[in-house]
């Protein structure tokens, strides 16, 4: 009977270490995934697919032009640790989101447009941002 149960934990062992195995969570992380550099966050900014708005949406990073993105594009930002204030600028305005980033971190944020002609920027979590991201194209990279 022991030796069953001893032969039994390893065979379940071997099962979770083989390729293929992992939770989505495991997948999403992946082993390409780029890590912040050094005393940096790193900072996505995605576009998700546009549907019928396909109008790019421009990003501002404490008042000052990071770039725009249309279609199923995205941005990473390379920061120090700080605040930094976020605008998302749609074909009639804009909204803000103020954000506190970590060395070490990385962080995703969706960029929508919205009904009223405005854009929205929302976090969302790690493994639905780096699937996004691996789904689209990069637009622009801060070193």
């Amino acid at each position: 009977m022991k030796k069953s149960l001893i032969a039994a934990a390893l065979t379940l062992s071997v099962a979770a270490c083989s390729p293929g195995a992992g939770s989505e969570w495991q997948k999403s992380y992946g082993k390409t995934f780029y890590e912040p550099n050094e005393g940096m966050a790193a900072l996505y900014i995605i576009r998700d697919e546009p549907g019928s708005d396909a109008s790019p949406i421009g990003i501002t990073k404490d008042q000052y032009p990071v770039g725009s993105l249309a279609g199923l594009t995205w941005m990473r930002l390379d920061l120090p640790p700080s605040l930094y204030d976020l605008r998302a600028y749609g074909t009639q305005g804009s909204t803000e989101l103020i954000v506190t980033v970590n060395a070490g971190q990385s962080r995703f944020l969706v960029v929508e447009p919205k009904a009223t002609g405005n854009a929205q920027l929302r976090e969302i979590l790690q493994p639905e941002g780096r699937q996004l991201v691996r789904k689209g194209q990069a637009v622009a990279s801060s070193p």
